[in-house]
């Protein structure tokens, strides 16, 4: 199968154009930045258009991220406890930004009467909390994993007839590692626009320009699309 046509397959599915609509967005902010010639006006146009795109399509993602809620359920399945915790965290996090957002945006359009100002900083607040969630979540992981390659490595060692089934056994937890480190460089990315976008006075908010804020985004998107390809191959 051609590149072009897996890209085309992965287009057609939502979270795929998603993915791209995301990287667009932060590729235009990166070029837009804070220059005042209308190139960069125009860069910027595209960057918030196809943002206000992605808040729309959200629209329809509370019942998804309930569904894999509620098949989470308590977390039971999960032996390690911290990591059981920040998994229901990032859940219930992650699902009550939806309604935050949704609010938010009705109220920008006017169809509720009301200000829109700390419905968007407490969007802002929740999409930091689950980066941080994200980032403990992919730091115990990994540790989860290291200790089970060590183990299955220990075993090929003392084992010569399953030897090559450890081995495999090894390379693709090895793999599964270096996805969890992508996706902790990826949201620790996304975490420095999350704090730079509230307000001044906490951290380093508002220290960053448009560019380096697109900068921050076209990083964290062109990972997210690297570990889609690389979880499909």
């Amino acid at each position: 199968m051609s590149p072009l046509v897996d890209f085309v397959k992965f287009i057609e599915t939502y979270r795929g154009r998603d993915k791209i609509i995301r990287l667009c967005s932060y590729a235009a902010m990166f070029i837009g930045g804070n220059n005042n010639s209308p190139m960069s006006e125009k860069a910027r146009v595209v960057s918030r258009e196809l943002s206000a795109c992605r808040v729309i399509l959200r629209l329809f993602d509370d019942l998804p991220m309930l569904s894999y809620n509620l098949q989470y359920g308590s977390g039971s399945k999960e032996k390690n406890p911290c990591l059981r915790v920040c998994e229901l965290g990032s859940n219930l996090v992650n699902q009550l930004y939806y309604p935050v957002e949704h609010i938010a945006w009705c109220a920008d359009k006017q169809i509720l009467n009301i200000k829109s100002g700390r419905l968007w900083l407490a969007g802002l607040i929740l999409w930091a909390i689950s980066l941080t969630l994200q980032a403990f979540k992919c730091l115990l992981t990994i540790a989860k994993l290291k200790k089970s390659a060590s183990r299955l490595k220990k075993q090929s060692y003392e084992n010569s007839e399953q030897r090559e089934e450890l081995r495999l056994q090894v390379h693709s937890l090895q793999r599964d590692i270096f996805s969890q480190y992508l996706l902790l460089v990826q949201s620790m990315a996304d975490l420095l626009n999350a704090i730079n976008w509230l307000p001044k006075g906490f951290l380093w908010a508002g220290r960053f320009g448009a560019a380096k804020s697109g900068l921050f985004g076209l990083a964290s998107s062109l990972i997210m699309l690297l570990r889609s390809w690389y979880t499909r191959s």
